[in-house]
């Protein structure tokens, strides 16, 4: 098989920007297909601060595993990370980060982390990074457009954590801002925002998330046309038996939305307690729907 290691033009039909595109310092473009089986690269292009890890199988649904690489190890003010995904019918892809993504100050501009995501008929998307980590003055904004086939399944979560400042303080960072948006067919299904302003004290999204006297949050978002009512009262009984396992106190909450879906909302403090939850709901979905096991992400 011959991988294609050229740029492409985005995709026609993308959802609408609410941002400003900027000239890339990291661009990835990641086409997977279905070759008997197995999914692979049809397409794989890489510039800047951006690589892939080479390609791993977890086991033997044929689902591939690419792990990015910033050899940059942070992202700054201004850096722009633009990341184009297709997953073609009935392919599947498991995506996640080397590492924590570190916001260090922005002074004078935002940082961005921006995603265009294609899914075709039967198609899978798995996206679980670490945790996000925005340190004193830090402003960072991520937007993930999904165009998706009802027949495909997205999952994707994201953690976010106050990073260190020298006065031993929590929340120095300026601001988070995470959106998703995710049309089914041609209609738009989802739009999930969340903007975090410690400055102003205003802990703000769709479902009034109040931190407090929480340090870190978490989001889980998976849309799947076998996401029913029953399917999600399930989770949050399976949520509720988990409390016992984390260190310190979770607050959590699961919710059916349009798609169909459901999005997972927890406060904790403790990375670890927050990314046992994810894996939790991304585990017992992958069970449901694929009869995978459960995730045990390799970083090498």
């Amino acid at each position: 098989m011959t991988v294609d290691t050229t740029p492409r033009a985005p995709a026609s039909g993308a959802l609408p920007r609410f941002h400003q595109l900027r000239e890339p310092v990291g661009t990835l473009d990641l086409q997977i297909i279905d070759q008997g089986g197995q999914s692979v690269a049809g397409h794989r292009y890489h510039q800047g601060a951006l690589r892939l890890m080479r390609a791993h199988y977890l086991d033997d649904s044929g689902q591939v595993y690419y792990t990015i690489i910033n050899p940059g190890g942070a992202y700054f003010g201004g850096d722009d990370y633009h990341f184009t995904v297709q997953v073609e019918e009935n392919a599947s892809l498991l995506l996640t980060g080397q590492s924590a993504t570190k916001v260090y100050k922005t002074p004078d501009d935002y940082s961005l982390q921006d995603f265009d995501v294609e899914l075709g008929p039967g198609a899978v998307f798995e996206y679980i990074p670490d945790q996000l980590i925005a340190y004193e003055d830090a402003t960072y904004s991520q937007h993930m457009n999904v165009r998706m086939d009802p027949t495909a399944s997205l999952l994707t979560a994201e953690i976010v954590t106050p990073g260190w400042a020298p006065d031993g303080s929590l929340f120095k960072f300026d601001e988070v801002r995470m959106r998703t948006a995710v049309a089914v067919g041609d209609e738009l299904a989802l739009v999930d925002n969340l903007l975090v302003r410690p400055g102003d004290g205003s802990f703000t999204d769709d479902s009034l998330l109040f931190l407090e006297d929480q340090t870190h949050f978490a989001t889980l978002i998976a849309v799947d046309p076998r996401i029913d009512a029953d399917l999600v009262k399930e989770i949050r009984e399976l949520m509720a038996e988990h409390q016992s396992t984390y260190s310190h106190k979770v607050l959590d909450a699961v919710t059916l939305t349009d798609g169909p879906g459901l999005a997972v909302r927890a406060i904790g403090s403790y990375t670890e307690d927050l990314y046992s939850l994810v894996t939790l709901v991304a585990n017992e979905l992958r069970r449901r729907f694929r009869g995978q096991g459960p995730l045990e992400l390799r970083k090498y």
